[in-house]
């Protein structure tokens, strides 16, 4: 009887080192999945910083054109472009706060999943938008001159929209045979997680 108490408490106290040592590699994960997300959050902070700093300056910028139909439009467009870039910012700062909760190992890989799948549609849609952005910042710059560039040089600003349909078009052939990227810091988190599960072999933690 007395052999058998023994053996039920050394089981006890084995499964109990096991959980131990799972919840101490799950922590080592936890915390590991938070720095390597932690360039990318400094890095959205700037993207919203520039993008309120683009925001604002491009609604001022079309606020004092409304009589010029050029700069009044890549105002506008400007205003748009720094605001959709707090948006975006803004989502990958909740998403990266939601990967470094502490959570069972599944969910963490979910809400990385998450993050990674928003970095790419995200990426993908600046880089379409980013093809044209130009013109507008260019309309900016003469205006700033006191040059409406749409007015003087119609022809010279088709050429420049015509570009940015070629260059459109590079991206979405390119789009098609090279994989966005996610971002290194959030596959580094990814690859974490991905250890983690493989050490626990049992679903969440």
């Amino acid at each position: 009887m007395e052999l058998d108490e023994l053996k039920e408490g050394w089981a006890i106290l084995d499964r109990r080192l096991s959980a131990l040592e799972v919840s101490l590699v799950a922590g080592r994960a936890v915390s590991g999945v938070r720095s390597e997300l932690r360039p990318l959050r400094w890095g959205q902070a700037m993207q919203a910083a520039l993008g309120a700093g683009l925001a604002l300056a491009a609604g001022s910028f079309w606020v004092d054109h409304r009589d010029a139909a050029g700069p009044l439009v890549a105002g506008l467009l400007l205003h748009a472009y720094g605001i959709a870039m707090i948006v975006a910012a803004a989502r990958n700062l909740v998403l990266a706060a939601h990967a470094t909760e502490t959570a069972p190992v599944l969910t963490l890989q979910k809400r990385v999943a998450e993050l990674r799948a928003w970095r790419i549609r995200e990426g993908y849609w600046f880089g379409v938008v980013g093809c044209f952005m130009w013109v507008p910042m260019l309309v900016w710059a003469f205006a700033l001159l006191g040059v409406d560039i749409v007015a003087a040089r119609p022809v010279f600003m088709g050429f420049n929209v015509l570009a940015g349909f070629v260059c459109l078009g590079g991206f979405l052939v390119l789009s098609r045979y090279i994989k966005a990227p996610e971002g290194g810091s959030v596959r580094r988190a990814g690859e974490r997680l991905e250890e983690l599960a493989r050490f626990t072999d049992s679903g969440p933690v």
